[in-house]
């Protein structure tokens, strides 16, 4: 009897199968880059501020952890993402159910995370990584106070001048303005 007939040729069939997608899914993901933004997010104390992170081209990050961290706290893990939920054991305390990432998202490559009602402690440089992918993106969180300034509104007086005579067209512009200090 040959060694590779019946259940033994199904089984090597399925083994290479299974190979062979495990080997196109590795270079795909060798392909996909982490890409965070490059300019600082900038938000103001007490709002609602989404640090954007993705792999480019996407690929689906769902079975990934997720491993957002900051340097300089102990412990440094902002959230830790795996097997499908938040690892509370991990994540520094101040951060506590303030974090989330885009669930629904994570199968689009999406693997951004929200940081509810942002503190002026909260600034700083953050990384996210994708263990077994080994990947590493960073981004940089700006916290401004608000405390009497949020928005001011200014009325402006526009003053045209036709031929040798000044005519007066008043305008209302809004101007916002934000305090970052």
């Amino acid at each position: 009897m040959d060694c590779l007939s019946g259940p033994a040729v199904l089984m090597t069939c399925i083994i290479t199968i299974l190979l062979f997608l495990v080997c196109s899914l590795v270079c795909v993901a060798e392909q996909s880059e982490l890409i965070c933004s490059h300019q600082p997010i900038v938000a103001l104390a007490g709002d609602d501020v989404i640090l954007p992170c993705y792999l480019d081209p996407p690929i689906s990050a769902s079975s990934e952890t997720v491993v957002w961290t900051r340097p300089g706290l102990d412990p440094k893990y902002i959230h830790v993402h795996q097997d499908g939920r938040l690892m509370f054991d991990y994540q520094n305390p101040s951060y506590y159910l303030r974090t989330r990432l885009f669930v629904d998202e994570l199968q689009n490559g999406n693997v951004s995370m929200k940081i509810f009602k942002v503190k002026i402690s909260d600034a700083g440089k953050y990384f996210c990584f994708l263990r077994s992918m080994l990947k590493e993106a960073s981004i940089q969180l700006t916290v401004g106070k608000s405390d009497f300034l949020k928005m001011m509104n200014y009325t402006f007086l526009l003053t045209a001048k036709i031929s040798n005579s000044h005519i007066y067209f008043p305008f209302l512009f809004q101007v916002t303005v934000r305090a970052l200090y």
